[in-house]
């Protein structure tokens, strides 16, 4: 019986192996086949996943660059009034039997004031991305996993409104801190002293280093004790709970803090940049205020507060058109504190600091990152 069977095998050995081949690769080709679908539907699903991960993100994104806008608005107005130069400009103007103290005032807010707007626009941005993220990954992650479900409106507000917390009360806790920094690093310098640009930046580095240095009251180091009541109700819902322990735990991170105060370090450059307008071209007078380079130089008084002179004796009448070191430009320091103050005006103007300052912090690429990993980081 076995030889019969290997004798027909024999026979029919070629016919055996052209059929196993036709077979072998009809049945690879429909695997290939299968296979390949397969491939090509996750290929597609993870696309549409990644693009609607995309959008959503996108949406969270103008959403949040809307929120830091509109909030930083309200921070302003709590900055004005904390640390108020209106009260001490109309004493000036009106007379005041102590005008030296009155001026060494104003020169501690007018400089305490351009400084707590930088630390507070640049925390507050940095304290908006994290949420927005934080929650737009966490919304984004249930709706994948619960057909639609998402977290409570009420727990979105509750965790959004922590913010609240910084910009009403963090921020009187902030501008006394630097404000007392300000009246130290300044008291040596009287009125009358001549300042050029770069000692005016030297004040203001002078101010982060001794900020820096105070390491138990540094607002970098302590970001969430400025930004977040760490008291939170026993009654508080988890999600809430878990959500605070996740912003804590990114704001208390090397990175989050290295990252803010390298938002802090520009945005006293471009203060600084903006003050340097006042010191090239020579003053103008325009329905009669004292206007350089087109922006209206601030001032206590009807009088005219705005001849200076340079290291060189440069004459006040050069020409506009010749070249000039604006290093050794100088200026007394009664002259420059108006110019100071008016950088953070009580009433804001379309060229002021802030918008500048605004604009650079909602279209920081780095910051923008920032948000990015963490929304992927808690949309899985």
């Amino acid at each position: 019986m076995f030889s019969r069977i290997r004798g027909f095998v024999s026979r029919h050995r070629r016919k055996f192996i052209l059929g196993g081949i036709v077979f072998g690769s009809v049945v690879f080709i429909r695997y290939t086949t299968r296979k390949l679908r397969e491939w090509q539907e996750k290929e597609i699903k993870d696309m549409l996943e990644k693009t609607k991960r995309r959008q959503y993100f996108e949406c969270t994104e103008r959403t949040c660059s809307q929120m830091i806008m509109s909030l930083t608005s309200t921070l302003r107005d709590s900055i004005i009034k904390v640390l108020d130069t209106e009260a001490i400009v109309n004493k000036l103007r009106n007379g005041c039997p102590d005008k030296v103290a009155c001026w060494n005032e104003l020169k501690v807010l007018a400089i305490a004031r351009s400084a707590v707007v930088i630390y507070s626009y640049a925390m507050l941005a940095t304290l908006i991305r994290i949420q927005f993220n934080v929650m737009g990954g966490h919304v984004y992650k249930d709706i994948q996993n619960s057909n639609g479900m998402t977290t409570e409106n009420i727990v979105q507000t509750k965790y959004m409104s922590l913010s609240r917390h910084f910009i009403y009360d963090g921020i009187k806790k902030l501008s006394l801190l630097i404000k007392d920094k300000v009246a130290e690093i300044t008291a040596s310098i009287s009125l009358k002293d001549e300042l050029t640009l770069r000692d005016i930046e030297e004040i203001y580095w002078a101010i982060t280093s001794s900020i820096s240095a105070d390491s138990s009251k540094d607002p970098i180091k302590n970001l969430a004790e400025y930004m977040l009541l760490l008291t939170c109700e026993d009654d508080q819902e988890p999600i809430v709970s878990k959500l605070i322990n996740e912003t804590l735990d990114l704001l208390e991170s090397e990175e989050v803090q290295n990252l803010t105060q390298s938002n802090i370090r520009s945005g006293f450059s471009l203060l600084v940049d903006h003050i340097s307008a006042f010191f090239v071209g020579s003053p103008t007078m325009e329905n009669g205020k004292t206007v350089q380079n087109g922006f209206s130089v601030p001032g206590t008084s009807s009088q005219n507060h705005n001849n200076w002179k340079d290291n060189n004796d440069i004459s006040a009448n050069y020409d506009s058109n010749s070249f000039v070191n604006i290093n050794k430009i100088s200026m007394p320091m009664a002259k420059i504190i108006p110019i100071v103050n008016g950088q953070v005006p009580d009433k804001p103007t379309a060229k002021d600091f802030q918008t500048d300052l605004l604009q650079q912090l909602v279209t920081n690429s780095e910051l923008k990152t920032l948000g990015a990993n963490i929304y992927e980081a808690f949309s899985f």
